[in-house]
């Protein structure tokens, strides 16, 4: 701390110190609130802390500036010397220096308040529309044909674009719409070229970008003539503007945004192993979309174990589950032998085989997959409905054959005190207590008579 004063009292015979002075001046300069400034950047340094130190300038003067790192973080422009910028901040007093500068927290592009607040005016509108909603978003296809790029044809943007595509696959069929990528008019020039290659094109897939710049630079980009033209397309668009810091309203509005040109192009033509990683991927969908299948048609034909009425059924039940494996085995082997054997024949193409005959087979090995899981399904079903038929006629059989049938046709079965069946009539005596039992309760009764036994002739 430095020591205060009060100078109203500072005269010949009680000066203040350079302390004392030093320390007055940053309370009045500290005190003031925040401001807003414009001026030049000079001596521009950025700091491996990630701090920035700079000057600001005019033609008369000029004031020491920091950005902390905190602050610097957010600016999505990279400040260089010479540009005319608008900061705000507090002012600051470095007293062992006596120098005082200005802590900025906000740095802005001078001219580029307006183009801001009209991003944010069309993104909110946009969105509100529905025109960045995921459920517009197309895929990509898996192996296109024919690319169209609209861009500069003079720019690096499109030389990165074709050295990329020309690496990964040299037979790809690339159509260029050349326009104009910044500047009076470029946004138009852009969605002409959209609106043409989705028409008449032919293409699969189209790119939209240019290489890094400014706000201004790219601002064709943020433009709604190009946002509506992107969204009516029925092509994919993929939009590649700048760098992977920059965002514009084509980014939201594309069916994919890339971070590069060279990103784009990476993204809509795939390498062999990322198409055998693609493919791999369809074989294990495959699989276990099947094998949800099989447990559901399991889970329907299996029959509780605690139930006796099922249990002479169970064993027909389980060569039923035998036999579903077994054609899920087989099943399961003939796809796989299909999937893999396609794959060894992308392994032996070479980079200037036509796409379209792969193309061709991938579809028509979509289609065989799709002919086996309808195969699959009205098997299961067909046995489902065999077992559910001979447990039908196993469980008719065993009502016929069960007591309580005999006891809903009249009849009784009659106990003795000892809960014996009583058979005969001499196993009984007179004034004896039964118990009938009937198809619906119990009834007791007590033996008044009974008849004469009949004596069989001794014949035998």
């Amino acid at each position: 701390m430095y020591p205060t004063a009060n100078h109203n009292g500072a005269n010949r015979q009680n000066p203040l110190s350079v302390s004392q002075i030093t320390q007055l001046v940053r309370d009045r300069i500290e005190a003031l609130p925040r401001i807003w400034l414009s001026g030049e950047i000079s001596n521009f340094k950025a700091a491996g802390s990630g701090h920035w130190y700079f000057s600001l300038k005019d033609e008369r003067a000029q004031i020491r500036a920091n950005m902390w790192r905190s602050s610097a973080q957010r600016v999505t422009f990279r400040p260089r010397d010479g540009m005319q910028v608008l900061v705000s901040g507090t002012l600051s007093v470095y007293p062992p220096r006596g120098e005082y500068n200005l802590i900025v927290d906000r740095i802005e592009e001078m001219g580029l308040g307006k183009l801001r607040a009209e991003f944010e005016r069309l993104k909110l509108q946009l969105r509100a529309e529905g025109l960045f909603d995921a459920e517009h978003k197309k895929p990509l296809p898996l192996l296109p044909t024919k690319i169209g790029i609209v861009t500069s044809p003079t720019g690096a943007a499109i030389r990165d674009m074709l050295r990329v595509l020309h690496h990964r696959h040299g037979g790809l069929h690339v159509l260029i719409y050349p326009a104009r990528v910044q500047g009076q008019g470029a946004a138009e020039e852009v969605a002409e070229g959209v609106q043409f290659l989705d028409s008449r094109g032919g293409c699969d897939v189209i790119i939209i970008g240019r290489g890094g710049g400014s706000e201004e630079d790219l601002w064709a980009f943020n433009e709604e003539v190009l946002a509506r033209a992107v969204f009516a397309a029925k092509t994919p668009i993929v939009s590649a503007v700048g760098h992977e810091v920059d965002f514009t309203i084509s980014d939201f509005v594309a069916d994919v945004r890339a971070a590069t040109p060279s990103n784009a192009a990476e993204l809509v033509v795939q390498t062999k192993n990322e198409y055998r990683k693609t493919l791999d991927s369809l074989v294990q969908r495959m699989g276990r979309l099947m094998q949800q299948r099989l447990l559901y048609y399991k889970s329907r034909i299996t029959i509780s174990e605690s139930n006796p009425i099922f249990v002479r059924v169970r064993s027909r039940i389980n060569e039923a589950g035998r036999a579903v494996s077994d054609a899920e085995y087989r099943m399961k082997q003939a796809i796989t032998q299909r999937v893999y054997g396609g794959e060894r024949q992308l392994h032996r193409l070479d980079e200037r085989l036509q796409v379209q005959r792969l193309q061709n087979r991938l579809n028509l090995l979509e289609q065989r997959l799709k002919q086996a899981d309808n195969a699959l399904n009205q098997n299961m079903a067909l046995r489902l409905e065999r077992a559910r038929q001979r447990a039908g006629a196993t469980m008719a059989r065993l009502e016929d054959l069960s007591p309580l049938k005999i006891l809903n046709r009249g009849y009784a079965v009659v106990f003795d005190d000892r809960e014996q069946v009583v058979r005969r009539p001499g196993a009984v005596k007179v004034g004896s207590v039964l118990k009938l039992r009937l198809a619906e309760g119990e009834l007791a009764a007590r033996v008044i008579e009974k008849p004469r036994e009949q004596v069989q002739d001794e014949l035998f």
